[in-house]
C-alpha cells in the first residue's frame, strides 16, 4: 500500500507518464527522481557528501543562524536535529531563531548602520528579541548586561552580533565532526556583511571560507537533476562544479575572554532572567 522509499537524492522514481506530461507541458518519459530539502539542497550544492567534504562544517546567517555538516557520525545533542543527508551520509544541524534580523533590529533601535559597530567591551547583549530555540528559551525576550557609563552605541550593536554569534557557534560545538579544525563555509545573508564575518573569525578562531556561487539550494537541485539525468552523484558533480570553493580568510587568535563572558552571562540568565512568566 505503501510506495517505495528511494534509498537518496536524484534516485530515479519512475518517468512522467503521458497524461502528467499534457497536464504540464513536458515530455513523455523523462526521468522521475526524488529530490530534498532546502539544507539538503544547499548541502549538496557546497559539495558536501561522501563523494566531497565531509566533516567540514557550514554557518549560515540569515533570519535564523544555521550550522550543519555532511557526516557518518550520530549526533547525540539535543541542540541538534538528526537530519539525513542527500547522499545518504547524516546532516545533523542545529538552528537559533534570532540572526540577522535581531541585530537588524538593534542596529535600528540604536540608530546606527549594521556595520557601525565595534567589539561590545563589557556589554553583553543576548538578542532573543523572539525567544529563541536554541538554546530551548521559547519565552525568552533580549537581555543587555554590563552596562557602563563610557559604553557606546558601536560597542551596543557589537555585543548584539556577538551575542548571536556565540550562540550559533555553541550549536556548533555539538556537531559530531571527525575534522575539528576545519574552516567554516560561511553562506547567507550575514556572509556578506565584514561585522558578521570578523565577528564568527573572531569568536570561532577558525579559518572562514566565502564561497563565491549563490543561490547554493538551487545549485544543489541543479546537481539533483544532473545526477538523476546521467546517474553519476549529485556532491561529485557540485565539486566538480567547484560551487563550494571561494575566497579563504585565516584564522585569528579566538577571542576567548568574549566568548567566557557572554556564556557566563547566557547561562548565569538562562532560564530565570530569559523566560516571561505571566
Amino acid at each position: 500500500m505503501l510506495s517505495t522509499v528511494a534509498a537518496t537524492g536524484a534516485t530515479r522514481a519512475g518517468h512522467l507518464t503521458a497524461d502528467a506530461a499534457r497536464a504540464l507541458g513536458l515530455p513523455a518519459g523523462i526521468p522521475v527522481a526524488a529530490g530534498t530539502g532546502d539544507n539538503m539542497a544547499a548541502a549538496v550544492g557546497l559539495g558536501l557528501g561522501a563523494e566531497g567534504l565531509l566533516d567540514h562544517p557550514v554557518v549560515s546567517l540569515g533570519t535564523s543562524g544555521t550550522v550543519f555538516a555532511a557526516t557518518r557520525n550520530r549526533p547525540h545533542s539535543a541542540l541538534l536535529a538528526g537530519f539525513a543527508a542527500t547522499d545518504g551520509t547524516r546532516l545533523p544541524l542545529g538552528c537559533t531563531l534570532n540572526c540577522t534580523l535581531a541585530v537588524d533590529k538593534v542596529a535600528e533601535l540604536l540608530g546606527l548602520d549594521r556595520e557601525d559597530a565595534v567589539p561590545g567591551g563589557e556589554a553583553v547583549l543576548l538578542p532573543f528579541l523572539d525567544g529563541e530555540r536554541t538554546p530551548d528559551l521559547p519565552a525568552a525576550s533580549g537581555l543587555l548586561h554590563g552596562l557602563r557609563h563610557d559604553t557606546t552605541r558601536q560597542q551596543i550593536l557589537g555585543a548584539a552580533y556577538e551575542g548571536a554569534v556565540v550562540a550559533v557557534l555553541r550549536a556548533l560545538e555539538e556537531l559530531p565532526l571527525d575534522a575539528p579544525d576545519a574552516p567554516l563555509r560561511l553562506i547567507g545573508g550575514g556572509a556578506k556583511g565584514t561585522m558578521w564575518v570578523e565577528t564568527v573569525r573572531r569568536l570561532s578562531g577558525r579559518a572562514v571560507i566565502l564561497p563565491d556561487s549563490g543561490e547554493l539550494v538551487a545549485l544543489g537541485a541543479a546537481a539533483l537533476a544532473a545526477g538523476a539525468a546521467t546517474g553519476r552523484d549529485p556532491v561529485a558533480l557540485a565539486t566538480e562544479w567547484g560551487t563550494g570553493e571561494g575566497r579563504k580568510l585565516p584564522a585569528v587568535p579566538r577571542d576567548t575572554a568574549t566568548w567566557d563572558r557572554v556564556t557566563s552571562v547566557l547561562d548565569r540568565a538562562a532560564p530565570a532572567l530569559l523566560t516571561t512568566h505571566p
